[in-house]
């Protein structure tokens, strides 16, 4: 069970980083897009 935890645990830490560096991304994209605009 604890095994499971952990693994769960970093899998979840993953998807956060994943979803911040999208919106990063999309953020990045709409600055880059106004500028261009």
């Amino acid at each position: 069970m604890a095994y499971d935890w952990s693994g769960g645990r970093t899998r979840r830490l993953r998807r956060v980083k994943l979803g911040v560096v999208a919106s990063s991304l999309i953020l990045l994209a709409l600055l880059a897009s106004l500028v261009l605009v």
